[in-house]
């Protein structure tokens, strides 16, 4: 035994010396990364390599309809992946059933009892008890107050944190935790919560078997405040508190389980999900079928945009508030806590009003959180114009909580570092709701005096256009699915051990324009041009030939989505088949003002605003148009919250790494040498 734990020793010993540790050597313990090619799993199904480089944007012959929108010039675009072909139906059917699962096991779940209401979920293997878990998901919130260092936020509220958190556990009992309200609004009492105090004292902080059962068996935990749960189906008797919540208050911490399958035609099942069936007035012939109506998708995306604004830092002796008492929700803490000078304004980092986006938190009539932008309130606006009085105002944490936040510090020798931060993040992260069902009817409104109802009834959902691409779908629609996409992709991602990569998306206008010329400069078609027939005088492309003989180049309406040839990239009908959504806005101008560099112009359109501001860009051209909408350079729009019989998409994602035009190099010399390094 002595010799192993010499032997133990002088290993450590030898380590402890080793002439690389002391030195800068980068984290050690992460996994090196391969391509995205070669990286079993790491590329989505489907998509193409499309290598940085720059092309010749702009019109490759004369500008016939006198448009002007597309001069010339050259842009660089980093490399990204695109998908081979459009967005098929049956791929896009697989999101409207994701969708209608979720709804279905949500329902479920909210409608089952006991056991069989857990089987629609999935529970952390550690389910903290209450409070436990509400001061976990507290986070540090609106200036955090668990950051004692920097002075400006609340080194006093901090300590009552770690007072609270060391009661909780036991360890400390001067005053039992009662009363206790920090930044954020967490409260905790030692009592409500029955926990017995002490050093010595052990207890339980996850929740047992029985205190699940609780759980599960009460639809909410306000309806049966302390009282003593039913027997469960094991025939144990549980007695489950009311800070532990029902299931509806717990929902939150679960993950749905896609591993349990819903079955429609269950008797049961098929009962407590009626309400998402049409009504019997409604259906036709007596069908009983889902309403799409109902299927709604929630997402989210951050706006980076405004995100990386910089407002102005309060520089000025005093805040908006008059104090420094960033500290407590709580009406009785005092107003003097860090009042203090601030250093003097510096240049034009002064602003008389010092406000980023003029924003306020206060109390809806439920008592709800509610953050209010006075931006584009004016005093003309009866109903809002008590909102510039903050006097008025309930709960409100700062007077402008959109303000930047001054995350630098004064040294001793009053220079300052000059770090900029926001107060509140969750105004980046922008909450939508949308209903995803395609618009089958658009074949019917697109075409007065033709007869499309046969489309309108089977082109989405028969099996004979599975892989047809997928008409109907408005660029919000388009934007959802991509998000949705994503989500599920990174969900499989992190369940495998394995990093994040970048988001699905719609294209850029320049990323589209760079993958449908496929490294051909100055060509006026994917394949090259400046012939639309081949060699045997076949159509290259699924369009409106010859006046108007729509089936002369092998399709009267879409073809299926890997028709003709793809171009030099792999990518199929860059030019025909249905238009496809770009997530550019589209401005006539706006070749004279976009970089040269990743070419882009994103604009978020209120529901307020103009039609024009609406325009988002499309490109290649459909089976109903003519010729020249097939060119690379053609450029038109449509409006975002519009749906239309030739109009798809497909997805993009930019490529990690260099990017080079040989990606077999990525897997070469550069990757031997970061396994070395690493």
């Amino acid at each position: 035994m002595k010799k192993y734990l010499s032997f133990l020793f002088v290993l450590s010993f030898m380590y402890a010396c080793s002439d690389i540790e002391g030195n800068l050597v980068g984290v050690s313990g992460r996994d090196t990364w391969y391509p995205d090619v070669l990286g079993p799993g790491k590329v989505p199904l489907g998509m193409v390599y499309v290598p940085s480089g720059a092309y010749q944007a702009g019109e490759d012959d004369e500008d016939i309809m006198g448009f002007h929108t597309a001069r010339k010039r050259t842009v660089s675009v980093p490399a990204f992946y695109m998908d081979a072909t459009e967005i098929s139906n049956n791929e896009y059917r697989q999101f409207v059933h994701w969708v209608r699962d979720s709804i279905a096991r949500e329902k479920l779940y909210r409608r089952s009892y006991d056991e069989e209401a857990e089987r629609w979920v999935n529970i952390p293997d550690n389910f903290f008890k209450e409070p436990y878990r509400t001061l976990m998901a507290m986070g540090s919130d609106l200036q955090g107050g668990n950051t004692p260092f920097q002075l400006f936020m609340d080194s006093t509220n901090g300590a009552e944190v770690d007072k609270t958190i060391m009661t909780m556990l036991g360890n400390y009992d001067k005053s039992k935790g009662k009363g206790k309200k920090l930044v954020n609004g967490f409260q905790y009492d030692q009592k409500k919560y029955g926990i017995a105090g002490g050093p010595e004292e052990k207890f339980d902080v996850v929740m047992s078997d029985d205190d699940l059962r609780g759980i599960f068996q009460m639809y909410s935990g306000a309806a049966k405040k302390n009282a003593p749960d039913k027997t469960s189906a094991k025939g144990a008797s549980t007695k489950t508190k009311y800070n532990q919540g029902g299931r509806v208050e717990n929902r939150k911490y679960f993950t749905l389980n896609w591993l349990e399958p819903v079955d429609y035609e269950d008797p049961e099942v098929a009962f407590m999900l009626s309400d998402m069936y049409l009504s019997e007035a409604e259906r036709f012939y007596n069908r009983r079928e889902i309403d799409t109506r109902l299927l709604y998708f929630d997402y989210y995306w951050i706006d980076y945009k405004e995100a990386a604004r910089r407002g102005k830092i309060i520089t000025k002796s005093i805040d908006a508030r008059k104090t420094f008492a960033y500290d407590s929700l709580d009406k009785e803490a005092g107003n003097t806590l860090y009042q203090r000078s601030r250093r003097e304004p510096l240049g034009k980092d002064y602003k008389s009003n010092d406000l980023h986006r003029s924003t306020l938190m206060t109390m809806d009539q439920n008592t709800n959180k509610v953050w209010v932008d006075t931006t584009g309130y004016t005093e003309q606006w009866s109903e809002f114009s008590k909102l510039n009085d903050t006097n008025s105002l309930r709960g409100t944490i700062l007077q402008n909580p959109g303000q930047d936040l001054d995350l630098g510090f004064t040294n001793s020798k009053g220079a300052h570092n000059a770090i900029r931060g926001h107060s509140d993040r969750s105004r980046f992260i922008i909450k939508e709701r949308i209903n995803i069902y395609p618009d089958t009817l658009c074949w019917v409104r697109d075409f007065t005096y033709a007869n499309k109802s046969s489309m309108t009834q089977n082109y989405f959902w028969n099996t004979a256009y599975d892989n047809y691409p997928v008409v109907g779908v408005t660029w919000s629609q388009a934007k959802a699915f991509s998000v949705w996409r994503t989500q599920i992709f990174h969900s499989w991602l992190q369940s495998n051990g394995d990093l994040f990569v970048n988001d699905f998306r719609l294209p850029t206008e320049s990323e589209w324009e760079r993958g449908a010329r496929g490294d051909l400069d100055n060509m006026q078609y994917p394949w090259g041009g400046p012939y639309i027939r081949n060699a045997s005088g076949c159509f290259l492309a699924n369009f409106k030939p010859m006046r108007g003989r729509y089936f002369e180049d092998g399709g009267f309406y879409t073809v299926k989505v890997y028709s003709y040839n793809p171009n030099g990239f792999g990518l199929y009908c860059m030019a025909g088949n249905v238009a496809e959504w770009c997530s550019t806005a589209y401005d006539e101008s706006m070749y004279e003002f976009a970089h040269d560099m990743a070419q882009d112009y994103e604009y978020d359109a209120k529901d307020g605003e103009a039609p024009v501001k609406k325009r988002k860009v499309l490109r290649g051209g459909s089976w109903k148009d003519i010729g020249y909408y097939l060119m690379n350079a053609t450029r038109t729009y449509e409006y975002q919250d519009t749906a239309k019989s030739y109009i798809g998409f497909r997805n993009t994602m930019t490529h990690l790494g260099r990017g080079g035009k040989d990606i077999e190099q990525e897997n070469g010399e550069e990757i031997q040498t970061d396994i070395i390094l690493n």
